[in-house]
């Protein structure tokens, strides 16, 4: 049961510092768990600096202060400090501060909102640093988003309510196990069932994958007719299984809607970005043709094509900005575009 006549804003400082701390800890995990050791191994090590192997002083490793005081800066060695580390921090910080202002404090919803919102960070500096998304870290998820629905099976009567306070007024609102924003306590998602869980985890998975393979064999047909290379994926197997869990916390429907609009943010933010990453190679390539003497007709566009074409993508950071997006505005965006098809028909 969450906690009543607690001002949120009080909750608020009080998870504050939990969050920073969360953060430090997530830091950890994205450095450590896409390196080819065990992951228990990697964790039982103490901090460290990358460079110089010096043991970090508890003091330097306080959470975002740390890194303004050292000005971003090892204390033995000067071995810059990647800016990803306080923004982690303070990503995570955030999360923790805004969350009894999003969610009912206390109920399932709010532990299930904090547990997807950590996940999502990890996962997006991983993928996005080292194309990584662990199997450590994805597969506990998998299990833990199918295990929120089974209090509704084995004790239903206990969270059939949750008890919130508005002002002076104590009320019983209904539970639903999904979303809703703590300011209005309105419903924002529907009771996500077993079933549903277990079908978002399996179309999270074996859908995409499908698709995948659908997509590789149609673009090896075309690469071939350009010069192109073939290639034997087209998304990472950690995609999919990014999907998988995310279809366990959150159903079928929603699932859909983030790989949807995930795919449609990797098409207008990553190509371009991709172009962009080749284009700035540009002289570098002129001149090496010009050196060797070598037409550069045909092989340019040839080596543009190819290599945007064979350009790997961080997939799964699309995914989680999009299921930011699904969460917060998904029945929105739903109801939305129903209503364009109803008007246009």
């Amino acid at each position: 049961m969450p906690f009543v006549d607690i001002s949120p804003w009080i909750l608020s400082l009080l998870l504050a510092p939990f969050g920073l701390i969360l953060g430090s800890f997530g830091n950890v995990l994205i450095h450590r768990l896409p390196q080819e050791d065990p992951a228990e191994r990697n964790l039982n090590k103490a901090s460290h600096c990358p460079s110089c192997k010096m043991r970090i002083s508890r003091w330097h490793n306080l959470p975002i202060f740390a890194w303004l005081w050292l000005r971003g800066r090892c204390a033995a060695c000067g071995w810059r400090i990647p800016v990803r580390y306080p923004v982690v921090e303070l990503l995570t910080g955030l999360l923790l501060t805004t969350s009894p202002w999003i969610f009912p404090f206390g109920s399932l919803i709010w532990l299930k909102g904090i547990i997807c919102g950590y996940a999502l960070i990890m996962l997006f500096f991983t993928d996005l640093t080292t194309m990584i998304l662990p199997d450590v870290i994805q597969f506990p998820l998998m299990a833990l988003g199918v295990s929120f629905t089974l209090p509704q099976i084995f004790y239903p009567e206990a969270l059939m309510k949750v008890w919130t306070s508005s002002g002076d007024i104590l009320q019983v609102l209904a539970f639903h196990n999904g979303l809703q924003p703590a300011a209005a306590y309105h419903h924002f998602e529907p009771t996500v069932t077993w079933q549903q869980s277990l079908a978002g985890l399996i179309m999270g998975y074996g859908g995409p994958w499908a698709f995948e393979r659908i997509y590789v064999f149609v673009r090896n047909a075309i690469v071939a007719n350009i010069g192109g290379r073939s290639i034997e994926a087209g998304m990472g197997m950690g995609d999919f299984k990014m999907l998988a869990w995310l279809g366990a916390f959150w159903g079928c429907g929603p699932m859909l809607q983030i790989l949807g609009i995930g795919a449609a943010l990797g098409l207008f933010l990553g190509v371009p970005l991709s172009i962009a990453s080749r284009a700035i190679k540009l002289p570098r390539v002129c001149r090496t043709l010009n050196a060797w003497k070598k037409p550069m007709q045909g092989v340019y566009c040839w080596w543009f094509r190819a290599g945007i074409l064979n350009q790997m993508l961080p997939f799964g950071c699309f995914l989680a900005l999009a299921t930011l997006v699904v969460v917060f505005f998904g029945r929105t965006l739903w109801l939305g575009y129903l209503g364009h098809l109803v008007w246009a028909g």
